[in-house]
């Protein structure tokens, strides 16, 4: 069914099951390669799983959208505006009914406005992430440095190209973002 998107897929996730087509990147690139749309936006706790983090970042560096937000009300999938796929207690039901499908699209529209966007993180590297978990543990830029052997210059400038690439304005902002993603 996803695989016949022509123009839009907007994902609400609220949960996560590997098999589900909504996490398929093979169907994603496809959409994507046809010019399509794909708009994804995760519920937060969701990223802490290594899996749905990891498919938020390959979307982000295909040009795809997703997104984070605390809270969703249900898990659904909206196919170009006219069907829609809902999930509930592991129950499949779809929708193409045109006033629901216009209710679920509205609220997709606000969930999206209010999520935060996952921007692809530019060449991350082990270090980079070697230096956001030891700052999640609490260490100074100095203490870091000593840990991994590097200046205290070279942790400063993992820091602020990590900062950058998600678009963050401080170091906490940052720190939310990367628990969002699930990198710490």
């Amino acid at each position: 069914m996803l695989v016949g998107v022509s123009e839009r897929i907007t994902v609400l996730a609220t949960t996560y099951r590997p098999d589900a087509p909504e996490f398929s990147r093979e169907i994603a690139d496809t959409i994507l390669r046809r010019g399509g749309q794909v708009r994804v936006v995760l519920r937060s706790s969701l990223t802490a799983n290594s899996a749905v983090a990891g498919h938020a970042q390959w979307l982000a560096e295909r040009g795809a959208a997703p997104r984070v937000v605390d809270r969703l009300p249900l898990h659904a999938v909206l196919i170009d505006d006219s069907l829609a796929v809902v999930t509930e207690d592991d129950q499949d039901r779809l929708v193409r009914d045109p006033v629901a499908i216009d209710a679920l699209g509205a609220a997709a529209e606000r969930h999206w406005e209010r999520a935060v966007p996952v921007t692809p993180l530019p060449g991350r590297s082990n270090r980079a992430e070697q230096v956001l978990r030891l700052l999640a543990q609490g260490l100074t830029d100095e203490a870091v440095a000593r840990r991994i052997g590097v200046s205290v210059r070279t942790v400063r400038n993992e820091v602020a190209v990590t900062m950058t690439g998600m678009d963050a304005h401080s170091r906490f902002q940052a720190g939310v973002r990367a628990a969002q993603l699930g990198l710490i």
